[in-house]
């Protein structure tokens, strides 16, 4: 019944949510107008859609007034474990997300995250990221943060993976600063993260979309912890090798520090 009352009450948070996008898009305005009051919505949902999920964010370093009220933008690096990410990103910093071009062919995902002013890109085709790459650095010139998950995927937590660093150049470009941000989930109704119900959590490996929602919509609560580091500056003399390499390093330092204080994940 939970998951029943739950998937119900998403599908209209979505439908609701979608109505509001859709409004945005149909006003007349720049590109840097539109997205900045999509990334709003984005916001505004996420903090709902989290509630709805009974997540509790709990997060470090910087306040969640802080985060909105600061001027600078950022291209914002997370480590990435299962959708609900997206939502964790979301409710503390407006941003664009960074996503594929297969997402995008998805429905209804794709929907949602076009209407959330996403950026899509071909991660396996060279032949457009010179372009992709040059419309992520317009979107953060014109002072609207953006979010990228550098591993490519999810994954099971036990690790950061490594970081993919092509789309990084796209901040060298706009000369705009790194954010790393580092998400961790601490608990599931209320018991530690680990082997036997990490797989509620988690999205990874060959489990599809619909395979693993039911699991996650039948947690009552879950608590998940979300880091945001020490700025790393994009100078044009550091190389896109050298922004990731420094931000695996920061984000895989703090998630590994926290899972020894919090037990195995």
């Amino acid at each position: 019944m939970r998951i029943l009352l739950k998937s119900l009450a998403v599908f209209l948070l979505l439908i609701l949510y979608a109505l509001v996008a859709l409004c945005i898009m149909a006003l007349p305005a720049k590109r840097a107008r539109k997205l900045e009051r999509l990334t709003g919505n984005v916001m505004f949902f996420a903090r709902l859609g989290l509630r709805l999920l009974g997540i509790r964010v709990h997060s470090r370093r910087l306040k969640r007034k802080g985060l909105r009220q600061r001027r600078t933008n950022y291209l914002i690096i997370s480590n990435h474990l299962t959708y609900a990410d997206i939502l964790v990103v979301a409710s503390l910093m407006p941003s664009v997300f960074i996503t594929s071009v297969e997402l995008k062919q998805t429905f209804p995902l794709g929907l949602f995250a076009w209407l959330g002013g996403c950026l899509f890109v071909e991660r396996r085709s060279r032949a457009g990221l010179k372009g992709e790459i040059e419309d992520i650095a317009t979107v953060l010139g014109q002072g609207t943060s953006v979010a990228l998950f550098p591993e490519g995927t999810t994954s099971n937590g036990d690790t950061v993976q490594p970081f993919k660093n092509s789309l990084i150049t796209a901040a060298i470009t706009a000369g705009t600063s790194l954010l790393p941000v580092c998400i961790r989930y601490l608990a599931a109704n209320g018991r530690l993260v680990d082997l036997t119900n990490r797989d509620s959590l988690y999205y990874y490996g060959g489990t599809t979309f619909f395979q693993h929602l039911p699991r996650f919509l039948a947690l009552k609560s879950i608590d998940v912890e979300c880091a945001i580091l020490k700025p790393i500056a994009a100078h044009q003399h550091l190389s896109r090798k050298d922004l990731a390499t420094r931000a695996h390093q920061v984000i895989s330092s703090a998630y590994h520090e926290r899972t020894k204080t919090h037990g195995k994940m």
